[in-house]
C-alpha cells in the first residue's frame, strides 16, 4: 500500500512539473535542432554579407588604385621615403637591427595589394634597388585568408650574397642573428589564427596607408 502512494505521489509530482513548463529529453532534443537551424540561417546571412563586403571592398580597391599610382610617382622623388615610416613605427623598428637598417636604405617602393578575384586577402611588395646584400630586386608577402577564420602566409625566399645570410654562421658575422627579414621566410601552417600575422597588419594597414603619419615622429 505504502509502495502504491509513493507510485501515486511520483506520477503526481511528474504531472505537475510538466504543467508547470518542464520539458523532457525529447524536447531538449528537438530543441536543440531548431537552434542548429537557426544558427545554420545565420551562417548563409553571415556569408552573404561577406560576399557583398568583399564587392564593396573591390570597388574601392579600383578607385584607390589610380591614386597610390599617383602617390608613388611623387614618393619616389622623396630620398629614403619608406624606410623612414619603417623605422619611425615603434613596432616594426623594434624588429629591425643595425644590418637591416643599412639593407632598407635599399628599400625602392612599398606596394600592398589586395586579391582581385574571389580570394579574400593581400599582397605586400618590396622593391629594393641592387644592393650588396642579396640578389632579389623584389620581396613579397602574401596573406590569404579563409572562412574559417585562419590563413596562409607566404613569402619570398631572400637570396642572400655570400657571407650575409643573417642566419648563417660567416667571416662577416661569426654569430647568427634575428633579422625582419626571416619575416619573408616564415611559412605558418593554416591553423594560424587571421590576426596571426601583425607585422603584416601593421603595414598594410599604418605603413601603407598613411605613411605620412609616421613621418612625424
Amino acid at each position: 500500500m505504502e509502495s502504491d502512494r509513493r507510485a501515486k505521489r511520483s506520477r503526481t509530482a511528474a504531472a505537475e512539473a510538466g504543467d508547470a513548463g518542464v520539458i523532457g529529453p525529447d524536447d531538449v532534443a528537438l530543441a536543440i535542432e531548431k537552434v542548429k537551424e537557426a544558427q545554420d540561417e545565420l551562417q548563409k546571412i553571415n556569408r552573404e554579407e561577406c560576399r557583398e563586403i568583399l564587392e564593396i571592398e573591390k570597388k574601392y580597391d579600383q578607385a584607390r588604385e589610380p591614386v597610390y599610382v599617383k602617390r608613388a610617382e611623387i614618393i619616389s622623388g622623396i630620398p629614403n621615403f619608406w624606410s623612414a615610416s619603417f623605422f619611425n613605427y615603434p613596432g616594426i623598428s623594434n624588429l629591425l637591427n643595425a644590418e637591416d637598417r643599412l639593407i632598407f636604405a635599399y628599400l625602392d617602393s612599398l606596394h600592398v595589394e589586395n586579391f582581385k578575384d574571389d580570394r579574400t586577402g593581400y599582397c605586400i611588395t618590396f622593391d629594393f634597388k641592387p644592393n650588396p646584400y642579396f640578389e632579389n630586386t623584389k620581396l613579397t608577402k602574401t596573406m590569404e585568408f579563409f572562412d574559417d577564420g585562419t590563413l596562409k602566409s607566404t613569402g619570398t625566399t631572400v637570396n642572400w650574397k655570400p657571407g650575409w645570410d643573417p642566419s648563417a654562421f660567416s667571416d662577416i658575422r661569426p654569430c647568427p642573428q634575428h633579422s625582419f627579414f626571416d619575416w619573408f621566410g616564415f611559412r605558418p601552417e593554416y591553423t594560424l589564427e587571421a590576426d596571426g600575422d601583425p607585422v603584416a597588419e601593421v603595414i598594410k594597414e599604418d605603413i601603407w596607408a598613411n605613411p605620412m603619419e609616421h613621418l612625424k615622429h
